[in-house]
């Protein structure tokens, strides 16, 4: 016996825009959380000798041709571990600011347009991405 598939179209004929499943609150404060916390972790050292080459100090790091030759002249002169040096604040503060990012995100998104999807809620799209980087922006500015 043969199965039969049906496809829902939206409004404009495309079938992807209907497969956008809705998650719990839950799922988005996790997921943000978990993607923040790793972004921010794993970038942190080349955020460092960013920081470093900004500066207005006369460090070594300021004549560095790239982000890892900066990194790799702050391991030899002052240790394996300097580069980490903070992260664990970052660390903190990076799950919540980007949990709430995300999760403002959908339900800002989901409220403005009537959980209809579709390529014609661009304005509502944006006007969620910024109400949720200045709640994310709160949050990180004063960690950072």
């Amino acid at each position: 016996m043969a199965e039969t598939s049906f496809v829902t179209l939206d409004d404009d004929g495309d079938p992807y825009e209907t497969l956008a499943p809705t998650y719990p609150l839950s799922v988005h404060l996790m997921a943000g959380a978990m993607a923040g916390m790793a972004e921010h972790c794993i970038m942190y050292p080349i955020d460092s000798v960013k920081t470093r080459m900004q500066s207005l100090c006369p460090c070594p790091e300021r004549a560095c041709p790239t982000p890892v030759h900066g990194l790799m002249s702050i391991m030899k002169r002052e240790g394996w571990w300097r580069p980490l040096r903070g992260v664990n604040a970052i660390f903190v503060s990076a799950g919540p600011a980007h949990a709430l990012y995300f999760s403002i995100y959908e339900k800002t998104k989901h409220m403005l347009t009537g959980g209809k999807s579709g390529h014609h809620n661009s304005l509502a799209y944006g006007a969620a991405g910024c109400i949720a980087t200045v709640v994310h922006d709160a949050v990180m500015n004063p960690a950072e």
